[in-house]
């Protein structure tokens, strides 16, 4: 019992930390363009809130039309599971 608490703890903390950094990632590096919240912006009108991740993450490695990939983001998958979360 004491085994599966532990576990439980770790995989919380795990995943806490995980959306964290990605949500400064996001904040960093996408936040100017797209929104706080994925609304979209002057630069980027489009919202991407909710958007697929396999999309997001694939405009974050390789760019899509005027968007060039976007250099330093080390987890990309993490990046593009935050934006799919975001709230439309």
């Amino acid at each position: 019992m004491k085994r599966i608490v532990i576990a439980l703890a770790a995989v919380t903390f795990a995943t806490s930390a995980f959306a964290a950094d990605a949500a400064a990632v996001y904040a960093a590096k996408c936040k100017a363009c797209h929104g706080a919240a994925g609304e979209g912006a002057k630069m980027a009108p489009t919202p991407i809130a909710g958007a697929d991740a396999a999309a997001v993450e694939k405009a974050i490695t390789e760019g899509k039309g005027k968007m060039k990939p976007v250099k330093g983001v080390e987890d990309p998958k993490a990046v593009a599971a935050f934006v799919a979360g975001l709230k439309k």
